[in-house]
């Protein structure tokens, strides 16, 4: 099966984009590129809270302010030698795990071929220091049809304002197929359909 090559936001040189921290909106091509109404909120939402040209605290982030959605994000603690730790995962999001995975590395969670790749998004968004937007769609096993559309927004954390020490993550999983019992969602095979520094 021939895979499309994925969408990125350097075909889109005709966007205008605000500046990466300080404003609380951002304008409507950029909003119409994420396309899950829950994620857009969660980045409108981190973008108040890097009002001033700071990344946000840890101790920014409210859960009172934003209980609905609780259940998509995914907090992940960034440690040494390039690796990454859950710290909280969202019911939503853990129900797509077949075991709860707070408390334990990414690369011992996620398996290949989509796990290694998922976590060089992370990578990116602590390098970067920047959000970044992603679909992937997760294929049958037997390569049939479209099993789970993923839609995930990373964003970074910081102490310092500087060092990126924490990523928030909100992830959204679309069932095109009723799930599967014992499936590890991560190791089917996937096809990369955007990826957005934003």
């Amino acid at each position: 099966m021939r895979l499309k090559k994925p969408f990125t936001i350097r075909n889109l040189s005709w966007l205008k984009f605000v500046p990466r921290w300080g404003h609380t909106v951002w304008d409507a091509a950029l909003g119409s590129l994420i396309t899950d109404e829950r994620l857009r909120e969660g980045y409108a939402y981190w973008c108040r809270k890097a009002a001033g040209g700071r990344l946000p605290r840890r101790a920014d982030i409210d859960p009172v302010e934003i209980p609905h959605l609780l259940p998509h994000i995914r907090l992940v603690d960034v440690l040494e030698q390039g690796r990454f730790r859950y710290r909280l995962v969202g019911t939503e999001t853990r129900q797509q795990h077949k075991t709860d995975p707070t408390g334990r590395f990414l690369d011992e969670v996620l398996s290949p071929p989509s796990g290694p790749r998922i976590i060089e998004v992370y990578a990116e968004c602590v390098r970067d220091r920047r959000s970044i937007y992603v679909e992937h769609e997760f294929i049958q096993p037997n390569g049939r049809g479209v099993y789970r559309l993923s839609k995930a927004l990373y964003t970074p954390l910081s102490e310092d304002g500087i060092t990126v020490n924490q990523v928030l993550v909100f992830h959204v999983l679309v069932a095109t197929l009723p799930p599967q019992l014992g499936l590890d969602l991560w190791a089917q095979p996937y096809r990369a359909l955007v990826h957005a520094p934003l």
